[in-house]
């Protein structure tokens, strides 16, 4: 296997990490209900921050740090449309990721933990939370469409 072989399998590999782990997420959170039982709503988010923090920050230091090096690997112009569309995409998921989707994240399995805790609360905060990663996740298969298109490319 060449080195920019094992560089492009870690970085789809990564990316589909990213992507899948968000996915699952998202199915298991459309399946949450009032009716769910609220130890099974406090331990979704508290394994959703686990997801967090041992599948989508390594996978999307793999993608960035994969990818920095294909591009230089391969001689590419940092300047060609797709590729500029893809660093956007992983910016921009990476800021919503940092901002809000992280340390809500946290706060709420903080929240779960909390004997006592406001059940109606962390129901509507991990609602909310999951309508932002619905979008996240969006940005970030319009990242992978843009890596196989290559649009200007």
């Amino acid at each position: 296997m060449r080195v920019d072989q094992l560089l492009l399998t870690l970085h789809i590999l990564a990316a589909a990490a990213w992507i899948g782990a968000a996915l699952a997420l998202q199915v298991i959170a459309g399946h949450m209900r009032s009716s769910t039982p609220d130890a099974v709503t406090d331990r979704f988010a508290i394994d959703a921050e686990t997801v967090g923090k041992t599948v989508f920050a390594p996978a999307s230091v793999v993608l960035l740090i994969t990818g920095v090096i294909l591009v230089a690997h391969e001689h590419l112009g940092w300047t060609e449309a797709w590729l500029l569309i893809g660093i956007g995409a992983v910016v921009a998921a990476g800021a919503l990721g940092g901002a809000f989707l992280i340390p809500e994240g946290r706060r709420l399995a903080e929240l779960a933990r909390t004997p006592g805790h406001d059940s109606a609360e962390l129901r509507d905060r991990a609602r909310r939370r999951f309508l932002v990663a619905r979008v996240d996740l969006f940005v970030l298969i319009l990242g992978v469409a843009d890596m196989v298109f290559r649009p200007g490319g």
